[in-house]
């Protein structure tokens, strides 16, 4: 089997530079790490396993996740933000320590206490939460990170927020169809109370007034953020006669749409064009293909690495929105 030994000689470097390279510590200069993993890869190189006795103070530095998962839903959007944040930390040698609740006050409690004892470099919340233990949370975290959530607007706590525009993405995906000739568009979203929700009305609306449209409550859709909730709305909304020419929605709820459609012989994007938001794997797997928002899930684990890196968690809050994209396909 290869060993260190035999990717140092073929990379003309030391063992000790191997060594790190292969534990994604810091300071080995990026091209030589990409070096010193490709040969490790073309030799078959497997053994990670440190040997002896370990390096002093070389104990790994941990981070911790929160992940809110109220009713047991899990959606496809957090899964995806959960690998990207993964990935960073791991590269900036970081240990993850992923910690989930489900709303339930006994979780939540022994959440709580565990998080009370834990000495980590950085705390990161998102998913979805009952909001008083949100709340509960970044009072008991103070310079905690909050990823693409809301917390009411009464909360004076002490924390960074870094999330997605959701009122520009909506702004895009509507402001699109209405390019496409679509007049009456629907807009397929979560909960009346959801954040969400409100900010991408509030783009809704805005992209309507924009181009002369006006806003008619009946073409606003509520569900669950999950596809059977968006086909249950969406076979309502056709048996009430519902009448649109597009939708607005995010990925994983345009997967039920689509089979509704079809299922009433609705042409996409002929009949009905539709934008979802996410840009997620499964948008390329419909047919035809899902035109989206793009959300850089990379780019938003990137700022908050950078600011548990720089200290600043610490010292001052942020409040930071990433801009998305419109990515055009098949659908519209």
């Amino acid at each position: 089997m290869a060993t260190i030994k035999d990717i140092a000689e073929a990379c003309g470097v030391s063992l000790m530079t191997v060594s790190r390279a292969l534990r994604e510590k810091t300071s080995v200069k990026e091209e030589t790490k990409k070096r010193i993993l490709a040969e490790a890869e073309r030799l078959g190189y497997t053994n990670v396993a440190r040997q002896g006795r370990p390096a002093s103070g070389d104990t790994p530095r941990q981070v911790q996740l929160i992940l809110g998962n109220i009713n047991g839903s899990m959606y496809y959007f957090h899964m995806r933000l959960l690998t990207a944040l993964e990935q960073k930390l791991a590269q900036n040698g970081f240990e993850c320590i992923i910690r989930t609740t489900n709303g339930s006050y006994n979780i939540f409690l022994r959440l709580i206490e565990r998080i009370k004892r834990s000495r980590c470099a950085g705390t990161i919340i998102f998913g979805t939460f009952d909001p008083e233990q949100l709340e509960h949370l970044l009072s008991s975290l103070p310079n905690a990170i909050l990823l693409d959530n809301h917390v009411r607007e009464s909360f004076k706590g002490n924390y960074s927020s870094f999330s997605f525009d959701n009122r520009r993405a909506a702004y895009l995906a509507v402001d699109h169809l209405i390019s496409r000739g679509k007049r009456k568009i629907a807009l397929v979203t979560g909960p009346e109370d959801h954040f969400f929700t409100k900010e991408m009305i509030s783009g809704y609306k805005e992209a309507l007034s924009d181009n002369g449209l006006s806003f008619l409550p009946e073409l606003i859709i509520n569900t669950d953020f999950l596809a059977a909730g968006a086909a249950e709305k969406m076979r309502e909304a056709l048996a009430n006669n519902l009448s649109f020419d597009g939708i607005a929605t995010n990925d994983e709820m345009a997967t039920g749409i689509y089979r509704v459609l079809q299922e009433n012989h609705l042409r996409i994007p002929q009949d009905v064009a539709i934008c979802g938001c996410d840009n997620l794997p499964v948008g390329e797997q419909l047919f035809p293909e899902l035109t989206t928002i793009v959300l850089d899930y990379q780019e938003l684990a990137a700022m908050t690495m950078e600011h548990i890196l720089s200290g600043k968690n610490k010292q001052i809050s942020l409040k930071t929105k990433l801009a998305p994209e419109l990515l055009i396909k098949s659908s519209t």
